[in-house]
């Protein structure tokens, strides 16, 4: 049986050198596993480069796999407070691309719901934990906190400790843990 990792090195290298050429206008990347990073200069871009990489016929990214952001309070990736991150994937070459583009706090982004259906969820989890608005979403509400829940968990400014229970809210109850010696006794 062959190694796999060559072939893949291989065609991230062709996709990456591609996006050299095509996308001369963004700054381009590598990870740590060698896949590319590509850098927007404006949010507004957003929509017309996700359609064009997934329309390229060398590329074929055609599938958006997830939808992040992180905070970027410390500043060490630009001005702007968050970084939104989306990663798409070619099922023709079997690569990953990393899309990457600065947010301020009173910004929004463009939603991505007309082009993949995938970015509904993944927007309304974004804006749920972080705050970050996109502009023409269709149905842009909380999805996993609570509708009374004040402000957004995961930026760096939230408390771990902090908790904002609600008074009808079920208590949480955890099931007593069997002690391990009873369970080397039992036999199956």
């Amino acid at each position: 049986m062959s190694d796999p990792v060559p072939l893949i090195r291989d065609k991230q290298n062709k996709v990456h050198a591609h996006l050299e050429t095509a996308y001369k206008e963004f700054r381009l990347e590598r990870d740590r596993v060698q896949e590319t990073v590509l850098w927007l200069n404006k949010p507004e871009q957003l929509p017309k480069l996700v359609t064009d990489l997934r329309d390229d016929k060398e590329l074929l990214f055609d599938r958006l796999s997830d939808i992040t952001a992180y905070d970027n309070v410390d500043q060490k990736d630009g001005q702007k407070r968050f970084v939104g991150v989306y990663q798409l994937y070619s099922m023709k070459n079997n690569t990953r691309l990393r899309l990457k583009v600065l947010v301020g706090e009173d910004e929004s982004l463009p939603t991505l719901t007309g082009i993949w259906r995938a970015a509904n969820w993944l927007e309304r989890e974004v804006y749920d934990l972080f705050g970050i608005r996109y502009e023409g979403h269709p149905d842009l509400r909380r999805i996993m906190m609570d509708e009374r829940f004040q402000g957004h968990p995961l930026r760096k400014e939230y408390e771990l400790k902090d908790r904002q229970p609600f008074p009808d809210s079920l208590p949480a109850r955890l099931a007593p843990h069997a002690p391990t010696e009873s369970l080397k006794d039992s036999k199956p």
